[in-house]
């Protein structure tokens, strides 16, 4: 079976996972004695002695979400309307996999993609704060892997500073909806389905690291 190019395989994950853990360790060394690794998918991945947590982030690229559609209802975060269209998006791809390979070609241009980016367009810190878990975390801490230095921000200011670096919201031909900006207005975040083995239909929330930690400097 062959994968996408931009498939992760299982070793990379595992790999990717592995590298994670380490920066929370090596994040971890650099704070008061008291602080710990919160264990789990949370947002959070260390609680510090003062009560405050951080999410660590580092590499060239960043994973911000990977859910379920069940999980966006579940956490009733979004209108009506806008879990509606959500469920449009997602909901174009077929729960069988098996159906999904036999017809790769029909399924590789999302209608929805549109409604899906006319809906956020105006307001896509929305995507934003939700997807990044800006109000279930206190700081985001980042590790420039150009130079190693950490920069932590908190979450209020990380929510406010990329909505002014926003420039446009668009789609692909293939359903991803694309937001862009900083400087040189390229592409900040990406949403997108996951499709085949391991992982699919869950809705993926990622971006081009460095680009992040540009807009914040």
């Amino acid at each position: 079976m062959k994968t996408s190019r931009h498939a992760m395989t299982s070793e990379t994950a595992s790999l990717k996972k592995k590298s994670g853990h380490a920066r929370e360790y090596k994040r971890l060394s650099k704070l008061e004695e008291g602080s710990i690794i919160i264990k789990g998918t949370g947002k959070a991945d260390i609680l510090r002695n003062d009560g405050k947590t951080e999410s660590i982030k580092g590499g060239k690229k960043t994973q911000w979400a990977l859910y379920c559609f069940s999980r966006l209802l579940h956490d009733n975060f979004f209108s009506n309307e806008e879990t509606n269209v959500f469920d449009r998006w997602v909901n174009f791809i077929p729960d069988d996999k098996n159906e999904w390979m036999l017809n790769r070609e029909y399924f590789s241009k999302n209608p929805y993609a549109e409604e899906l980016v006319n809906t956020f367009k105006d307001n896509p810190i929305k995507l934003i704060n939700y997807f990044c878990g800006v109000n279930l975390v206190d700081y985001l801490v980042t590790e420039d892997k150009r130079d190693g230095t950490w920069t932590q921000t908190p979450m209020s200011q990380f929510s406010d500073t990329i909505k002014s670096k926003i420039k446009n919201v668009y789609h692909t031909d293939g359903g991803k909806l694309v937001i862009s900006g900083g400087e040189k207005n390229t592409i900040l975040f990406e949403l997108e389905i996951r499709k085949g083995k391991g992982s699919h239909k869950r809705i993926l929330f990622h971006s081009p690291l460095l680009r992040i930690i540009d807009c914040l400097k």
